[in-house]
């Protein structure tokens, strides 16, 4: 395992893996460093500010944290709008869960979002969530960073994995691997997988 000097760790590796945690290296740590006006993702929708993402985002994982997800748990992710899916990722990153992209979504995952006739729906405990309705629940208590393992995954499908040392570009391989029909969308130097980008650009990065 190899710490670049980029990665902001929580705790340095020792004799383990030490912790991080993904979303905060992708935004929290721009925010902090007064970059909270630039953009972070840009989107044929609109360009997407660090602190504008980061609201969103901690929102998010406030539902997903509402709902249970913890580190190392599966929340499913199937085809959605890119600002949607990175939003998903993140919030995922935060509370330390892994972002699954399986078709059907996987079985042990505790929440699935996924999209609609009626838009973007969350779902968990068997009952759909309406992603505006969720968001708005999620801002009166927005989620922080969880402490995540050196070694944890960020994403999975099937048998393929991206850790999210491989995510940061700090892991002593060739760098992210790609699903077939996946992007890589770039937030803050943290490359995650997108099933519903653009063909080109596939690699959105500021």
């Amino acid at each position: 395992m190899v710490s670049a000097p980029q990665v902001a760790w929580f705790r340095a590796p020792a004799d383990d893996t030490g912790t991080l945690n993904a979303c905060y290296n992708a935004l929290d740590i721009h925010v902090i460093r007064g970059r909270a006006e630039d953009v972070a993702l840009a989107d044929p929708g609109g360009d997407w500010t660090f602190a504008r993402l980061l609201t969103e985002v901690a929102a998010c994982a406030g539902v997903l944290r509402a709902f249970g997800i913890g580190i190392g748990d599966p929340v499913a992710i199937g085809p959605v709008p890119r600002v949607t899916g990175v939003v998903v990722a993140l919030a995922a990153a935060r509370v330390g869960a892994v972002s699954v992209y399986d078709d059907p979504p996987t079985a042990d995952a505790a929440v699935v979002v996924g999209s609609t006739d009626d838009g973007v729906v969350l779902t968990a405990d068997a009952e759909e969530l309406p992603w505006d309705i969720a968001q708005r629940a999620g801002r009166t208590d927005p989620a922080g960073c969880s402490d995540v393992p050196g070694d944890a995954v960020l994403s999975r499908h099937g048998d393929l994995a991206l850790t999210v040392l491989t995510a940061l570009g700090a892991a002593d391989d060739q760098g992210p691997p790609v699903p077939p029909g996946a992007a890589l969308v770039e937030v803050g130097g943290l490359a995650m997988w997108s099933f519903d980008a653009p063909a080109a650009p596939d690699r959105l990065t500021r």
